[in-house]
């Protein structure tokens, strides 16, 4: 089963050895989805994807400019390719949100719930928002023109900077459906896009939180990984 909207996975060439447990998982869980894969060179690894250029010598916002410039569609989810599905997708709900996102409802949607004090949206009651809703580097349904906005209010930063100077506005929300399993101090895992949140974390694997998960994707693919852990 596919989404009704693309997919913009954001890369680079330094994470090919992420690239067969990432997009393994996203053929396995999202069948014929249109994937963009937006890269600093076009590779042929990509090749069953639209692969988007961005000049890496640029800064990350900088970049995002190029990427969504090269995008037909106005609504997509966004993520990086650190951020790997592990079990199924809940479509029904996903294809709920992505409406909303579509009809001006509400302005973004992350797929991740955060912190721990929420308001509930008066459009659905399993969306919430809180300080930790505005738009960051997580899985998320956004609009095209909403995203590029976000870039363009930021003088050229990189992903750090990008993602602090990025203020709350009324209408960003998080999915919350009242029995996700909290992973970590601050994250709880999702239960619509059920995904890693990150795999790697400082150039290294994340088996601090994850270590089950990744092993599992290990052994699935006979993965050997020449990066260390973060423990």
């Amino acid at each position: 089963m596919g989404i009704s909207v693309p997919i913009i996975v954001y890369t680079h060439t330094d994470m090919k050895d992420v690239w067969p447990l990432f997009f393994g998982q996203l053929k396995k869980y999202i069948g014929g989805t249109k994937i963009y894969v937006a890269v600093n060179q076009t590779d042929a690894e990509l090749s069953d994807y639209v692969q988007v250029t961005y000049d890496d010598s640029n800064q990350y916002t900088q970049r995002w400019e190029e990427i969504l410039e090269q995008i037909e569609e106005e609504t997509f989810i966004f993520l990086h390719e650190d951020m790997i599905l592990f079990d199924e997708i809940n479509f029904q709900l996903l294809e709920k949100y992505i409406e909303y996102v579509k009809n001006n409802s509400v302005k973004s949607i992350k797929l991740i719930l955060v912190g721990d004090h929420f308001n509930e949206s008066s459009v659905d009651e399993t969306l919430v928002t809180n300080s930790f809703a505005k738009f960051s580097i997580q899985p998320t349904i956004i609009q095209k023109k909403t995203f590029q906005q976000l870039v363009k209010n930021s003088y050229p930063m990189n992903i750090w900077k990008f993602e602090e100077s990025i203020i709350s506005f009324e209408g960003d929300f998080m999915v919350r459906l009242g029995n996700e399993i909290k992973r970590g101090l601050y994250h709880y895992d999702s239960l619509v896009f059920p995904y890693i949140a990150t795999a790697i974390v400082k150039g290294k694997w994340n088996m601090l939180e994850y270590s089950k998960e990744i092993n599992t994707l290990f052994e699935t693919y006979k993965f050997k990984t020449t990066r260390e852990y973060f423990v």
